[in-house]
């Protein structure tokens, strides 16, 4: 496959690498694809900013005891039979500290930190401790196809709304990460673009509260299934007269089929 003639296809696949709903075999094509070609590397590293902010989401998490018991028996064990190696001890057990962390990474990834974040900046607020997770084992066949999108600024690459769909939902959960997109006597328009160039189709009026919900004209499967990117322009107040955008297109991103 030929990316150095196709943009948009490089940025497509980059944001499912880096969110990390590219997987297996296709994963593995787009890892060897990376090593060869700077430029796509390059995309990734965009999106892996573009994301960042996404992380920081996500609540810090202290293990239970017994991780940090594993890990120091783990340590002191690898340590104690490096008696015949050339190295001092000290380093080794430095060394396979990190080496211990550095698999224990291969588990997840900052793509998968990412995702967690948008998952959990659409779940309800709730004050109180959380109830304990029930575990529920699903094959994945059966698992819900969602859709989400992360739309930013062209010019500084900087998100400023996410959303996020339910595959048989007809309500597209939005949330503002800038509050400074809100212009006075103005209105913000969501669309979805078609591929292939077809007319955009409204999906909305971006609300002045942060978090809040659009209704869709059918189930997110069908009105985003076929939907690559989404575009939010700037409008009259009540958006756009005509049914099409009206105004300059502000914000842009692509549309992720994420499971």
């Amino acid at each position: 496959m030929d990316f150095r003639h196709k943009p948009e296809l490089q940025d497509r696949l980059a944001a499912e690498y880096v969110l990390g709903t590219l997987r297996g075999p296709a994963r593995a094509r787009f890892r060897h694809w990376l090593r060869e070609d700077a430029g796509l590397r390059q995309v990734v590293q965009a999106w892996e900013v573009r994301l960042s902010p996404l992380a920081a989401g996500v609540p810090a998490v202290e293990p239970p005891r017994r991780v940090w018991k594993a890990i120091e028996e783990a340590i002191t064990e690898r340590q104690m039979g490096a008696g015949r190696a050339t190295q001092p001890a000290a380093s080794r057990g430095l060394w396979d500290s990190l080496a211990f962390w550095r698999n224990l990474g291969l588990a997840t990834s900052g793509a998968a930190a990412a995702l967690l974040a948008a998952l959990t900046l659409f779940a309800p607020e709730a004050p109180g401790p959380a109830p304990a997770p029930q575990i529920v084992r699903v094959p994945a066949e059966t698992l819900p196809a969602s859709y989400f999108a992360v739309l930013s600024d062209p010019r500084t690459q900087k998100p400023v709304l996410m959303v996020a769909a339910a595959r048989h939902s007809d309500q597209l959960m939005v949330k503002r990460l800038d509050e400074s997109i809100v212009v006075a006597e103005r209105s913000l328009e969501l669309w979805a673009l078609p591929a292939g160039g077809g007319a955009p189709r409204s999906l909305g009026l971006v609300a002045a509260q942060a978090r809040h919900a659009l209704k869709l004209q059918g189930p997110a499967d069908r009105t985003l299934g076929e939907i690559p990117a989404l575009a939010i322009s700037l409008e009259p107040v009540g958006g756009s007269p005509t049914g099409a955008p009206t105004g300059p297109v502000l914000y842009t991103g692509p549309c992720i089929k994420y499971w």
